[in-house]
């Protein structure tokens, strides 16, 4: 039955001879016409609704399937419908019928804004986290959306909101992680003499990660024989401690030696981290440890610090 409608659509609707620069595929185009022609299905939903959000109503999906697309307002008794169909074998839609016209009460219209979804709300505010130091928190997303669009949102749609669109500038956060050993095999291809390794559990789940680039291992021979080391709580989706390694030029400037990536400040952590430093750039002479004054605070991170100095059988001083 469904190959039988859809092959009556085909007959019905003449293929027309697009001109591609009269083709459609900005997401947000502002106007709806009928005849226009749209890139694809998807432009043509996302157009569609940020049209219904900048005029203030709403509409239901009357029939969605490969070859058309029907939409009729909520209004069971109102006039506003549209129809558009796929252009012969392309995957471009056309706008076939268009009623613009509203007969629907206005507190129906206002009453909601179902076409504003979290993936939809990601695409409009996505130009907000181009830039890495750009912050907008999700109450910050809800005054905007209700200041541009009049769209009402509670929190937790604002937040998913905000997750759609860094995911997609950035990538989803727990895909990256399988990325980890395709990356350090091109740190260690685009920068011979780097220092990279990872270790995972038994199912596979990253545990730590290691990284000391090659100007840095150059370069530790003309700074001052000292290590300062220090960790961080890293404020991403999955948590997990940064550990790293610094020193001091000749010019008084922090010298960046080594990174690692660890799920918390432990022993086996920080064993991990010099044992692999060790490996990476050696023992010198007169070479020294010194862990900032925080780690005073906690017994168990200085012990942590200790076991790993005997480890390496060197120095350790805590910064006054």
């Amino acid at each position: 039955m469904v190959e039988k409608l859809e092959n009556t659509s085909k007959k019905l609707d003449q293929e027309i001879d697009i001109n591609n620069a009269k083709l459609i595929t900005d997401k947000q185009h502002p106007e709806v016409e009928k005849g226009q022609a749209y890139k694809d299905k998807e432009t043509l939903k996302n157009v569609l609704s940020y049209y219904a959000i900048k005029n203030n109503f709403q509409y239901k999906v009357w029939k969605s399937c490969s070859q058309e697309y029907s939409l009729k307002c909520v209004y069971e008794s109102c006039n506003w419908s549209l129809r558009a169909s796929r252009n012969g074998p392309t995957n471009t839609f056309i706008i076939r019928r268009f009623s613009n016209m509203h007969t629907c009460p206005i507190n129906i219209r206002h009453e909601d804004q179902r076409q504003a979804t979290s993936k939809l709300i990601g695409e409009c505010i996505k130009p907000k986290f181009l830039n890495i130091k750009t912050k907008a928190t999700a109450m910050d997303i809800k005054g905007e959306l209700k200041y541009r669009f009049g769209i009402k949102m509670n929190y937790m749609k604002a937040s998913r909101s905000k997750e759609h669109a860094v995911n997609d500038l950035r990538g989803n956060a727990s895909d990256s992680y399988s990325l980890i050993p395709s990356f350090l095999h091109m740190v260690e291809k685009t920068n011979p003499g780097s220092f990279v390794d990872l270790k995972t559990a038994e199912d596979n789940s990253l545990l730590f990660v290691f990284m000391a680039l090659d100007a840095s291992i150059k370069g530790w021979g003309a700074c001052r024989p000292i290590v300062v080391v220090d960790g961080t709580f890293l404020k991403a989706a999955y948590g997990g401690t940064l550990l790293c390694a610094c020193t001091q030029d000749a010019a008084g400037h922090i010298f960046p030696l080594a990174f690692c990536v660890a799920d918390s400040e432990n022993d086996q952590s920080w064993k991990w981290f010099f044992k692999k430093f060790k490996e990476a750039y050696g023992v010198r002479e007169h070479q020294c440890l010194i862990s900032d004054d925080e780690m005073k605070a906690s017994s168990k991170r200085e012990k942590s610090i200790r076991n790993c100095t005997r480890f390496l059988r060197l120095p350790h001083f805590e910064q006054p």
